[in-house]
């Protein structure tokens, strides 16, 4: 008898486990979806463990929207975010305060940090409309709805505006770096501008 439950209940976290992970990309996207105004997260492969709340997928592709001819914003590979209360940073509005994100891992192949011809940084404002204003107190957006107390990143390429052709040059940076209690992208996206401009110097 205590074995059948025993097998019962492991059969019942099973069904819970493969629940979730069916369950949270479609939940995923629509929030982001949702608080983007419409961009378009897509991820190759997911694995997730809903007892720790970390979610790590194998490759990710983020688009400005889901049409077919809709820029890349950002591309990359393996990537984990573990969020003790995800539950809570799913259902986050800006009503309900700020979505703690414990750690994010996120490799990038490629950042596209350059104005479209509007002359909007489209990636910015995307971050900013998901809750990470481009500075403190929001300049792009209406203030932090997101903090990341650790964030982990490594890009290889970011796609800049070339100030003499005015075209948009892919720059290989190869950079990793570290960032704590983030609720704002300045630092991050500072980061990234001096090195792919010293990238572009030293040619």
């Amino acid at each position: 008898m205590l074995a059948w439950l025993a097998a019962g209940l492991v059969f019942c976290a099973a069904l819970g486990v493969l629940a979730w992970m069916l369950l949270l990309p479609a939940a995923a996207q629509t929030r982001f979806s949702a608080a983007t105004g419409g961009a378009e997260l897509r991820v190759q492969g997911l694995m997730g463990d809903p007892f720790a709340g970390r979610a790590t997928v194998t490759g990710w592709t983020l688009r400005a929207s889901p049409a077919p001819k809709a820029p890349v914003l950002a591309r990359g590979g393996a990537s984990e975010i573990v969020s003790t209360r995800w539950q809570a940073a799913l259902a986050a509005d800006p009503e309900n305060g700020v979505a703690v994100i414990d750690s994010l891992t996120l490799r990038a192949s490629e950042l596209v940090l350059a104005p479209d011809s509007q002359g909007r940084w489209p990636l910015l404002a995307l971050g900013a409309s998901a809750g990470l204003p481009y500075e403190r107190g929001g300049k792009i957006g209406d203030g932090p709805r997101v903090r990341v107390k650790l964030l982990r990143l490594s890009v290889d390429t970011v796609v800049v505006r070339d100030a003499a052709t005015g075209r948009d040059t892919p720059v290989r940076i190869g950079w990793r770096g570290e960032f704590k209690d983030l609720d704002h992208s300045r630092p991050v996206v500072a980061a990234l501008l001096a090195a792919a401009a010293g990238k572009t110097s030293a040619h």
